[in-house]
């Protein structure tokens, strides 16, 4: 208890800064960003998923066929405000490199690129006050990569949200497999990804050139694999072979995710140890994690990093669900060398201080706090400038059930722009 006490007077002073570092950085001209981002720091539980029947899952990536009716939607919060804000929405073609494709907008839309998000709600009971936004994406008339903007009062450089989604055509067949890496040294902890791609449905005069491959684990981009080259072109029956043997198809296996069940703030939930309830909200600590570099694999069913929102008490999650900040704890005897992140869909898999381990050098505890919304979250402790392998945390074993995706560009000549004519998801 007097440890908590002592870390709620650090975290007091923590939030201080963060408070000055937000103004700060407000009065400055933000950068635009080609990546999933949320440039200020009261926007939060940022969501974006494809609609299913009349609602959808936050869980799926968002990435859409392009002859499907079913839109891509859009969801997040803005806290601690009495008022909303205006906010608009942007979308930009993108090639396969996340940079501007220099299309004009009547080119992938059918409509004026400027729209308004007009559909809000304020929280009800909580004690976190904050309005609720939501916007359902116009359909595009391309495949391909597009970045979501949004911005505020109809100043594009005041940016709030940047979102990544892809919008593909089924001009490809792809048959795949996941299986344990081709090097025997790295059997029990990579991955291998191998496929042939079949383009005889469409004319392509030179493959290797036009046809670029990026794979990606977990819906994440930040150890994506780009620039893959086939293994072998099959000219007579139109066909490219991906079998590597040089561990360029390979990705490190990782483990399943930890988790914690906060779906209630009445009450602890799985892994939670302890809630404090206070006048202006929650402060939630999860139970001290350690390292699993060297633990066995144990099965569990994990998000695959990712996270969704869920109130056990009200009938309005998205409205009635409450904020709590919630506090994590890492062991660790010694502080490492390279910084340690908290990392998963909660974080955008990016980064930045506001998810950076601190250490505390009396307790041997890493430990940081995010403020989130009631839900199950998916999380893991990653150390991205560890060359060898970021991670080394969490341990890499060849049972980890892992999602996998194949996007397949082609660079169309009639645009000089790349389309997406190929994608798959596999487990």
């Amino acid at each position: 208890m007097q440890f908590i006490k002592i870390y709620l007077k650090y975290l007091a002073l923590t939030q201080i800064f963060v408070l000055l570092f937000t103004i700060l950085y407000a009065q400055n001209e933000k950068e635009l960003f080609f990546k999933d981002h949320v440039y200020e720091k009261n926007i939060r539980s940022v969501l974006f998923f494809p609609a299913q029947g009349l609602t959808g899952n936050p869980l799926l990536p968002a990435v859409l066929p392009i002859n499907q009716d079913n839109p891509l939607i859009l969801k997040f919060d803005e806290v601690n405000t009495e008022e909303a804000d205006r906010y608009m929405v942007k979308i930009l073609h993108c090639n396969a490199n996340w940079t501007s494709s220099g299309l004009k907008d009547l080119e992938f839309l059918n409509e004026y690129n400027e729209f308004s998000i007009d559909e809000f709600d304020f929280s009800m009971a909580t004690k976190v006050h904050y309005t609720h936004f939501t916007y359902i994406v116009p359909k595009v008339k391309l495949s391909g990569n597009y970045l979501l903007l949004v911005y505020r009062n109809y100043n594009e450089k005041d940016i709030i949200i940047t979102r990544r989604f892809m919008v593909y055509a089924n001009s490809l067949n792809i048959k795949s497999q996941v299986g344990m890496s081709a090097s025997v040294s790295e059997r029990l902890v990579n991955q291998q990804i191998e496929f042939t791609i079949d383009y005889s449905n469409m004319f392509i005069s030179n493959p290797l050139l036009d046809i670029k491959v990026v794979i990606r684990q977990n819906h994440r981009w930040d150890n994506a694999i780009y620039n893959l080259r086939p293994t072998m072109v099959r000219e007579d029956i139109n066909q490219l072979v991906y079998r590597n043997f040089d561990l360029k198809n390979n990705f490190r296996a990782g483990n399943e995710f930890r988790f914690f069940d906060m779906r209630s703030l009445r009450y602890s939930g799985q892994n939670i140890e302890k809630i404090i309830r206070h006048e202006n909200g929650f402060d939630v600590f999860l139970y001290i994690d350690k390292s699993r570099r060297t633990q066995p694999y144990t099965i569990i069913d994990d998000l695959n990093g990712g996270y969704f929102i869920q109130n056990k008490e009200t009938a309005d999650v998205h409205l009635e669900s409450d904020y709590g900040r919630v506090n994590f704890f890492l062991e660790m005897p010694e502080k490492m060398t390279e910084p340690v992140y908290l990392a998963g869909k909660l974080t955008d898999w990016s980064y930045s201080d506001e998810n950076k381990m601190r250490y505390l050098e009396n307790s041997g505890l890493y430990t940081c706090n995010l403020l989130l919304k009631e839900g199950l979250y998916d999380y893991c402790y990653q150390v991205p400038n560890n060359q060898n392998d970021t991670n080394i945390l969490e341990g890499n074993h060849i049972e980890t059930r892992n999602e996998y995706e194949i996007i397949v560009y082609y660079k169309d000549p009639s645009i000089n722009s790349d389309m997406i004519l190929g994608y798959k998801r596999m487990y």
